[in-house]
């Protein structure tokens, strides 16, 4: 019994590092970097515009480094590389806090970004990919969607910090935080493979033996060229759905609902986490292929209630079903990868994915003002984002059918 313990210890740990790692990049760097953007304006008299291009240069900094994290962070360096970047990590965002110029700023974000990136999510579920076979569609959701409550738990004291010491004290407290959440990546004795720490990955037999025949039937080969520009333009294209999101206040506006749209903003946030929990739970019971169906249908239902009804509590609900789209180029993404190709093709092709998606969110909100600014509405860019959803649907299909063919190819080779 106290062997058994310890076992099940061991993994718990390997979730508890895995979620630091995650909930600092994305929690502290991106879901809290927003505070940051009036209180610099403010002091280095920049347009507010300039001070945002912090964060996109940071997450364009952190899709990069998701290519380059497979090749710098390796079984054998494990541990070192981890430690190495989390420090790097860290005193790039305390460097934030003596920067004088928007020039400095710009540079600074982008090594925080690529420091952050080399530990992100694209490596932190390829470490839970091989060490857990089995609930992993949960597993990934607790790991990803522990960026949200990090983010909703740290925003407001970040925001205090910031009212009663500056912003630069708080990019001290931030990268004091960020060293918090990463010590169980750093401090536990943990390995990138379970075999590396005499273990076997946590799961059933039967998902051992679906992983087993997964990585014959590929042979370890790079996914051909048709399922990569596939895979990375439909899940590019999902990604723009959640720049909806940000025109919920500016439509209420239209509506003469301003306040409702204030509180759709909050439902959003509580979609976006919840929705996560719950895709993962859904993909462990009926399949990630069938959870992207069924999580599109409700966005796009959200979408066309946005379009039609203007009443606030229909709103409220369109905000809560739109609210879903995070979860599709997060965790679907990660789990249909994980389905569809080996580990070695997985490390491969989810890096572009996440490159991807990142350009997709820089490009999104743009691209949907255009529409406004031709129109002076918003409804054209919503078909368009319905047209999207749907798009991404049949491509999730055709990936699903591309890689079969491929299957069936190789077998009868």
């Amino acid at each position: 019994m106290t062997t058994l313990k310890k076992t099940r210890g061991k993994y718990l740990l390997v979730l508890l590092a895995m979620c630091g790692l995650v909930s600092s990049s994305l929690g502290i760097m991106t879901n809290a970097g927003g505070i940051f953007f009036s209180p610099i304006a403010a002091e280095l008299g920049q347009p507010t515009a300039s001070v945002n291009l912090t964060l996109t240069i940071s997450n364009l900094a952190f899709a990069v480094a998701g290519i380059f994290s497979a090749r710098w962070v390796k079984p054998k360096n494990f541990h070192p590389a981890v430690i190495a970047f989390s420090l790097l990590f860290a005193g790039s965002t305390a460097l934030l806090s003596v920067c004088r110029s928007m020039t400095s700023l710009y540079i600074v974000n982008a090594v925080r970004g690529f420091a952050a990136g080399l530990i992100g999510n694209v490596l932190v579920t390829s470490v839970i990919g091989r060490w857990f076979l089995s609930d992993t569609g949960f597993i990934t959701s607790l790991a990803l969607g522990s960026s949200g409550l990090v983010g909703a738990l740290f925003n407001p004291v970040l925001e205090a910090v910031i009212r009663s010491a500056g912003w630069r004290t708080a990019y001290l407290a931030a990268a004091g935080i960020i060293l918090v959440l990463n010590l169980p990546a750093m401090l536990f004795p943990i390995s990138f493979l379970p075999e590396d720490s005499a273990m076997e990955p946590l799961g059933s037999t039967e998902a051992r033996e679906d992983g087993s025949r997964k990585r014959e039937s590929c042979n370890g080969s790079p996914p051909g060229l048709v399922i990569l520009i596939m895979t990375v333009v439909t899940f590019s294209l999902i990604s723009l759905v959640t720049s909806v999101p940000q025109l919920f206040k500016p439509i209420a506006e239209t509506y003469g609902l301003a306040e409702t749209g204030i509180l759709m903003m909050s439902v959003v946030l509580a979609a976006n986490t919840a929705g996560k929990f719950l895709l993962g739970l859904m993909t462990d019971r009926i399949g990630v292929r069938l959870s992207f169906l069924i999580y599109g249908l409700i966005i796009t239902a959200g979408i066309i209630l946005l379009l039609l009804v203007r009443i606030s509590g229909f709103l409220l609900l369109s905000a809560a079903m739109i609210g879903l789209c995070y979860s599709l180029p997060t965790v679907a993404a990660v789990m249909i990868c994980r389905e569809l190709f080996s580990p070695d093709q997985y490390s491969a092709i989810y890096p572009k994915i996440n490159l991807g998606v990142s350009i997709a969110n820089a490009l999104g909100y743009p691209l949907l003002g255009l529409f406004f600014d031709r129109t002076g509405k918003y409804d054209g860019a919503l078909i368009m984002i319905i047209a999207v959803i749907l798009l991404s649907i049949i491509g999730v299909f055709m990936i699903y059918r591309l890689v079969s063919h491929t299957r069936e190819t190789n077998h009868a080779d």
